[in-house]
């Protein structure tokens, strides 16, 4: 089959035939070809890597039938790079069950093995298991509260890592809650602005001057400035919409500045100027994860959430309020005749980044002492430290997680 004949292409369905699939690979790699584009590039933009792409267009890896969707959609409408990317930046998920291996094994694809296990835990769950930044709240003997997993940002590029091992993506897990009875406590949904779009202070502004219209209770105290934080630490400015107890609350920021002040590095090293995060909580979380699933289109699902919530508009003097026009610059934020965008990902391997940032900033300026006297008396105190050092179980247990191969997770991933 030509792919240029049918830009749909196929979309094939668990328990085809072989024939099938390699008609869809073909029709693949043609349309990637015709659009003059590279492996790197679609996987880029896919969020997967270059290699497990490769895999599956040479029919050697049979990818789940979501991922399959994906391909199918950004082959038929590819785009220069987005001005903004979509993405999810923290996952609480409830599970009515108290077997946390089962939720471990069947719902994330992990191994119980490879988890530390903490005998301690939050929001009432009295122990956890912990994969990097991958926690899986236990509830007490007793409690009703069954299982909670919970992901921040990092433990959400973690666990793409974890889906694009299995060949999945982030519907493939969503799908797995919902037969599994699980609950979204929490969805977090950061939009990432690449370049520039949105002007922050512009946006405080037209709060302070009433031209933000928002049925968000707080709203009042944008005016008075309540919730409008400037410079805070030379990290930028800040607006929150909303406030951190209801279902639904917007952060919006620059995270250049932010991540140029915690970083210590220069504002152009950062690739996204600013971020507009919406917090999702409890029946709201529940709505979105469910829209999602039906439309499998996050950008109108989380664009919706956004226009019911708020818009900003100019002022127009000797008109009421309601009728001012919606701003040009928020309305291409909205969508209006900029590019669409999809849902992306950015999997990472685990890693002990919090860790080495600790060690290089309290630990290392002691060792690199020692280490020097070492070197001026002609001693190895330091080697005979480092040797006779005792590893706890949880030390061997991180030893274990960096060093997961990828025969062990079932992907490319982790063997990098």
């Amino acid at each position: 089959m030509d792919g240029t004949a049918n830009p749909q292409f196929l979309f094939i369905k668990k328990g085809v035939s072989h024939s099938d699939m390699e008609e869809w690979t073909d029709a693949v790699r043609s349309r990637r070809k015709k659009l003059g584009l590279t492996q790197v590039q679609v996987a880029r933009r896919l969020g997967v890597t270059s290699h497990h792409f490769s895999q599956i267009e040479s029919g050697r890896t049979s990818p789940s039938a979501s991922l399959q969707m994906e391909i199918d959609r950004l082959l038929k409408n590819w785009n220069d790079e987005p001005e903004l990317t979509l993405m999810f930046d923290y996952m609480r998920v409830r599970f009515p069950t108290h077997d946390a291996k089962t939720v471990i094994t069947k719902i994330l694809g992990l191994t119980p093995e490879h988890l530390i296990f903490e005998e301690h835990g939050f929001y009432g769950y009295s122990a956890m298991y912990i994969f990097s930044n991958i926690q899986v709240m236990v509830a007490p003997v007793g409690s009703n509260l069954g299982t909670l997993v919970e992901m921040k940002g990092q433990g959400c590029r973690e666990f793409e890592g974890i889906l694009l091992s299995h060949g999945e993506n982030w519907y493939d897990y969503f799908l797995r809650v919902d037969e599994a009875g699980g609950i979204f406590k929490r969805v977090d949904i950061a939009i990432n602005d690449m370049v520039g779009l949105l002007n922050i202070p512009e946006l405080v502004d037209k709060c302070l001057n009433n031209e933000c219209i928002s049925v968000m209770r707080s709203f009042q105290g944008l005016q008075s400035g309540k919730l409008v934080d400037l410079d805070e630490v030379g990290r930028g400015n800040t607006l929150y919409v909303g406030t951190m107890k209801s279902d639904v609350y917007f952060c919006i920021y620059e995270k250049a500045a932010e991540q140029a002040a915690k970083r210590g590095i220069s504002i152009a090293d950062t690739p996204i100027i600013n971020r507009f995060e919406i917090r999702l909580k409890n029946e709201r979380a529940i709505k979105a994860i469910e829209n999602m699933l039906i439309t499998r289109d996050a950008e109108k699902v989380t664009f919706d959430i956004i226009t019911r919530y708020m818009r900003f508009v100019d002022e127009v003097p000797d008109k009421s309020r309601l009728k001012w026009p919606v701003n040009e610059r928020w309305a291409y934020f909205l969508g209006k005749e900029r590019q669409p965008i999809r849902l992306t990902t950015d999997p990472q391997p685990f890693d002990l980044n919090k860790t080495k940032a600790w060690l290089q900033k309290q630990v290392m300026p002691t060792l690199k002492v020692i280490k020097e006297i070492d070197n001026y008396f002609g001693t190895t105190d330091l080697q005979l430290m480092i040797k006779d050092a005792e590893l706890t179980d949880k030390h061997l247990k991180l030893i274990e997680q960096q060093t997961v191969g990828s025969e062990e997770l079932g992907g490319d991933m982790f063997g990098q």
